[in-house]
């Protein structure tokens, strides 16, 4: 897939809070609604998808990126907005999961991605064919 490049002020991740910081108490609520949302299948999946269908841009920029750990990012996206949770705080908290809420969440990502990823290479294909 062709790489796509977009200025920061268009990538609604950045709007959200993606890339935000946070401390103290803050900090400790958002690391408790990332365990939530992780060990609920359903919030994550809704969440994760949320993520190719809100953020267009964001994630052109993202995962046609082959260095991209897109797993992750799918991740950390689904908890900013699950939670307004900046990247760092998912980072964070991830090590608190189980392997098994890990290993589950990882696979819902890699499905979310391929469905971007199929979507995506359908509407490079007809950009080309016009």
């Amino acid at each position: 897939m062709k790489r796509i490049y977009h200025p920061y002020n268009l990538w609604e991740d950045y709007r959200e809070g993606f890339y935000d910081n946070c401390s103290g108490k803050d900090k400790k609520d958002k690391i408790l609604k990332v365990l939530e949302m992780f060990n609920d299948a359903e919030l994550t999946e809704l969440n994760m998808r949320r993520v190719i269908e809100e953020w267009k841009y964001s994630c052109e920029h993202n995962l046609t990126n082959e260095s991209m750990n897109k797993i992750a990012y799918i991740g950390q996206g689904a908890c900013c907005l699950y939670a307004n949770i900046p990247s760092t705080i998912t980072m964070e908290a991830w090590s608190l999961l189980s392997s098994e809420v890990q290993e589950r969440s990882n696979l819902i990502a890699k499905k979310i991605i391929l469905e971007w990823e199929n979507n995506n290479k359908r509407i490079q294909l007809c950009l080309n064919i016009t």
